[in-house]
């Protein structure tokens, strides 16, 4: 049997094929040049998230919360008891400064625990960023842990509120002069207490900004 014609059989790329080759090009180009390094610093500082210091960073801001929160407590309270003229010998006097100091050890060790937890769930929430990035798709999980600081110092006030107004109830220790150094303290706490918050819980990696989060190349 004769065989069929002896001409070329290679496709050539179309005018269609060729346009989309060079926006291709052009696409990669700009993620090598502009998107990738970004990319590489968002995931240095994912994985900065698990270094210990950030952990040590997390209880140390409670720590301090729950100090200044209960050194005002107790300021408060000797300062009404002394209003009142209860003897700083007493057992009523002493027994609330010790319950004060048993509240915040009591607040301060499971809130550090839960904070420095918090840290762990917000590492892990940007490895699952950085693998959302891999993917071409939207990376938000990190975008709920802005503020484990914050939670931190707002729980530490507001448990020494609670301890304050709890040692004037129970059994009316001394008095209702110390319900209302409980009732008229504020809740944004000491002035110290409120730097420390825009120090340490500004910003996703706990930077000055917001740090921002690479979107995915298209």
């Amino acid at each position: 049997m004769g065989k069929g014609g002896g001409g070329s059989t290679e496709v050539k790329e179309t005018s269609q094929e060729k346009a989309a080759a060079v926006v291709a090009n052009e696409q990669w180009s700009v993620y090598k040049g502009e998107l990738r390094p970004f990319e590489n610093m968002f995931m240095d500082k994912v994985d900065a998230l698990n270094d210990q210091s950030k952990y040590d960073k997390a209880a140390g801001t409670t720590n301090l919360g729950y100090q200044q929160s209960f050194g005002q407590a107790r300021q408060q309270a000797t300062t009404q008891m002394a209003a009142n003229g209860a003897d700083p010998n007493s057992g009523n006097y002493q027994g609330t400064l010790k319950d004060l100091v048993s509240d915040q050890a009591t607040g301060q060790a499971d809130t550090a625990n839960r904070a420095q937890t918090s840290q762990q769930d917000k590492y892990v929430a940007g490895l699952q960023d950085v693998v959302a990035l891999g993917a071409g798709q939207k990376a938000d999980a990190l975008s709920g842990y802005n503020n484990i600081a914050s939670h931190s110092l707002s729980k530490a006030t507001s448990d020494a509120q609670r301890s304050l107004s709890d040692r004037q109830a129970i059994g009316g220790l001394v008095g209702a002069g110390l319900g209302a150094a409980a009732r008229t303290w504020g809740p944004q706490g000491s002035p110290s207490i409120g730097s420390s918050l825009s120090s340490f819980s500004n910003g996703v990696f706990g930077g000055g900004n917001q740090d921002p989060v690479p979107k995915a190349a298209k």
